[in-house]
């Protein structure tokens, strides 16, 4: 990956956030509506009603893409150059905020479960400047049959929350009717557990994507065209 000094500017800029909130001891109440960690059996049940905890803001901050996998998230929407992006887990927006800085011309639309963790990101995109985020809040199977209602065509979706096998190839299902002609779909956390491993193989597996790319880390799916592509 190869970056000009204004993309070094912006990621300075976004890890500055990053690094002032992972100072911030405060403890913050959210309800979990994922999996939990590799480990954890949840049920459906105890998925869709949501595991309530506490955690800091620094916690929570020190978690998602940083670093290379950041930046190569931030490449991949600034070749694409997509309209419309649909984010599966906000968690504390910096996901968000690397896409909408990549194309200004993007607009981000990004859905968090709990309304604590939304606010936190809320403030994180303010921060930022960033104009071109749209914040939705509440479960996924909840919000995204309304927000997919709209004349909504998504050329780039990034997959970051819930964690769970199903779950992650029910959300899939749910976005195919709307996703572009040349879309590309990005799957995190695929060698998290061996739920979200079979998810992946499965994915792969779908005449529905031209192309899959194993990162172990990141997923990544095109329904026209492959890596080379967005090189």
């Amino acid at each position: 990956m190869l970056f000009t000094s204004r993309d070094h500017t912006i990621f300075e800029a976004i890890e500055a956030i990053r690094t002032k909130r992972k100072a911030q001891d405060t403890l913050i109440a959210l309800v979990d509506y994922g999996a939990g960690d590799p480990e954890a059996t949840r049920s459906h049940e105890q998925m869709y009603q949501g595991v309530p905890k506490e955690t800091t803001i620094a916690q929570l901050s020190s978690i998602g893409l940083k670093g290379e996998w950041a930046q190569r998230l931030y490449s991949l929407v600034q070749k694409h150059r997509p309209k419309k992006v649909l984010e599966l887990g906000t968690c504390c927006g910096f996901s968000a905020i690397y896409m909408a800085k990549a194309c200004s011309d993007s607009h981000i639309y990004t859905l968090e479960g709990d309304p604590n963790v939304a606010a936190l990101a809320k403030e994180n995109i303010k921060e930022a400047g960033c104009e071109n985020i749209t914040q939705y809040i509440g479960r996924f199977q909840d919000v995204l049959p309304t927000l997919l209602q709209a004349p909504l065509q998504i050329d780039f979706a990034f997959i970051d929350g819930h964690h769970d096998k199903e779950a992650t190839v029910r959300y899939l299902e749910m976005l195919k009717p709307y996703l572009s002609s040349k879309a590309v779909v990005v799957f995190d956390d695929i060698s998290w557990s061996q739920g979200m491993q079979e998810a992946w193989e499965k994915i792969c597996k779908d005449s529905f994507f031209e192309s899959c790319v194993d990162m172990k880390k990141l997923g990544i799916c095109f329904v026209q065209g492959e890596m080379n592509d967005l090189v």
